[in-house]
């Protein structure tokens, strides 16, 4: 349970940051778009490495994220309460 609750904080931890560095590289990418010319082949290699940077920094948060909803899954299932038992309602009086 504790190995999972580590699994779980750590991808808690790296999401945020991985999504933000996944938006500041879609406007890298963007801006490397804006600026280069389609027929310069340094400007398609430097856009095609930014929008490799850009895939990769979406798949990880995917990754973590799916990774997080998992061991969320996992520790519901785990500590999912037992079968409540039935209160006695049955009359007891005497006859």
């Amino acid at each position: 349970m504790n190995v999972i609750l580590l699994i779980m904080s750590f991808a808690n931890f790296v999401f945020y940051p991985l999504v933000v560095a996944a938006i500041i590289a879609v406007i890298i990418e963007q801006v490397l778009r804006a600026k280069g010319n389609k027929y310069d082949p340094e400007a398609v290699k430097k856009v095609t490495t930014a929008m490799g940077v850009r895939k990769f920094f979406v798949r990880q948060a995917w990754i973590f994220n799916i990774i997080w909803f998992v061991g969320y899954g996992i520790i519901l299932f785990m500590l999912k309460p037992g079968p409540q038992q039935m209160p006695n309602m049955i009359w007891q009086g005497g006859v």
